[in-house]
C-alpha cells in the first residue's frame, strides 16, 4: 500500500473522509451581495450560529464540486471574510487589494454548502487542510 492509500485509510478511520453530512457539520450559505445592512447582519449572525466560536477546517462545495479548503481559528470570522469577499468591490487601481481570494469568491458566488469540522489544535488544522487539499484538489488550486 502506498503512502496516499495509507493517508486515505487513516482519514477514513478518523471519519474525516468521505466529506459528507454523516461525518462533517454543514450548512448552506448564499454568497451574494446583501440587499441592505440588516441582511448583512443576519448573514453574519447566521454564520456565527452555525459554527459558534469553534476552530477547525472548512470546505466550500457547490454543485458537487469542491471549491475551496481552508482552516481557521475561529471559523466564523474566516467564513464571514469569504462572504464579504464574494461581493465587495475590487478597485482596478489598487492591485494589492485585487487578491486571488476576492476574485475567486466573486466568481464562485451564489449558494454554497460549507462543510466544517472542529480541530482545536493548530497542528491538526494544518495537517488536515494540507492533506485534504492534496487529495481533493479543490478548484481554487487552479484558479489564477
Amino acid at each position: 500500500m502506498n503512502i496516499i492509500n495509507k493517508l486515505i485509510s487513516c482519514l477514513e478511520e478518523e471519519g474525516i473522509l468521505p466529506v459528507s453530512k454523516a461525518t462533517w457539520n454543514s450548512f448552506m450559505l448564499n454568497h451574494c451581495f446583501p440587499e441592505n445592512e440588516q441582511d448583512k447582519k443576519e448573514q453574519y449572525s447566521y454564520i456565527k450560529q452555525q459554527v459558534g466560536n469553534k476552530s477547525g477546517v472548512y470546505i466550500y462545495v457547490r454543485d458537487g464540486e469542491y471549491l475551496y479548503i481552508g482552516k481557521a481559528k475561529p471559523l466564523a470570522k474566516r467564513i464571514r471574510d469569504h462572504y464579504i469577499e464574494s461581493y465587495k468591490p475590487i478597485p482596478d487601481d489598487c492591485p494589492e487589494k485585487n487578491s486571488r481570494w476576492d476574485r475567486f469568491f466573486q466568481k464562485y458566488n451564489g449558494e454554497v454548502e460549507i462543510y466544517w469540522r472542529e480541530f482545536e489544535s493548530e497542528e491538526e488544522r494544518q495537517l488536515v487542510e494540507v492533506i485534504l487539499t492534496k487529495l481533493i484538489q479543490p478548484i481554487f488550486l487552479k484558479f489564477r
